[in-house]
């Protein structure tokens, strides 16, 4: 109601409803074969298009805009083919993801792997390269780059040796190389890793992603090595345990 004074009126106004508070869900430790498993699971579901409906709700906003629990950590590609959220169906706040051209690390890189492992209590980081990686293949070509930029990313890629001669198997086993070694450069980079992984408090896991099957091909434990990715099944190896990165 409003009351006239003068040239003065005066509002009654009801109070503003204010939204409920919708705490964090309480999350169990996972540990890190749980998490694989589930990532594997999510990357079948992906694969044979049988996806879940994704938590994205507004009830799932505001409880993680409290605290977030990811149950993985994924270094990967910024290649827009390969959106980890999605190749493994995963929902908001499951997967802490750090994604640069070519899945390769450095200072940034390793500081937030560092703190989703430290704070954020992840149990499981997987290193992801996929199939015609672009980053890869502008590092085989070994030609001059147009920026000093360009220079210093493709420098951090780790092609190997001794590839094929055939150019597509050369891309294929660079990439498979490249995956690799930046597995191992997580633990000989940091301290903060190495002891978290000689611990058994996380597993670290080299793997690849196939563009057109959809399938995630696992690392091999016994030689550090990953397999072809050319018609793999989604849990075609066992992940590296982390303790073979030291």
């Amino acid at each position: 109601m409003a009351l006239a004074m003068g040239s003065v009126a005066f509002l009654s106004m009801a109070p503003m409803a204010v939204a409920e508070p919708v705490a964090a869900p309480a999350v169990a430790p996972m540990s890190p074969q749980a998490a694989l498993d589930d990532l594997k699971a999510g990357n079948r579901r992906f694969a044979n298009d049988e996806l879940r409906e994704a938590k994205l709700g507004s009830k799932r906003r505001i409880q993680l805009s409290q605290a977030q629990h990811p149950m993985s950590v994924v270094l990967t590609c910024s290649d827009s083919r390969a959106a980890p959220e999605i190749i493994f169906d995963q929902g908001l706040g499951e997967i802490f993801v750090v994604r640069v051209a070519g899945n390769v690390g450095g200072p940034e890189v390793y500081a937030s792997i560092e703190y989703a492992v430290a704070e954020l209590k992840a149990p499981l980081v997987v290193v992801l390269g996929h199939s015609h990686c672009g980053a890869v293949a502008t590092a085989l070509k070994a030609k001059e780059l147009p920026s000093y930029n360009l220079k210093l990313l493709i420098g951090l890629i780790n092609v190997g040796e001794n590839l094929p001669n055939n150019p597509e198997m050369a891309l294929a086993a660079a990439i498979r190389n490249n995956v690799r070694e930046q597995t191992l450069y997580l633990t000989q980079q940091s301290e903060i890793i190495r002891r978290a992984a000689r611990s058994g408090q996380i597993m670290i896991v080299p793997a690849l992603y196939d563009l057109e099957s959809g399938h995630v091909t696992w690392g091999n434990p016994a030689d550090r090595s990953l397999p072809e990715i050319v018609d793999a099944p989604a849990d075609a190896a066992v992940a590296m345990p982390a303790d073979v990165a030291k």
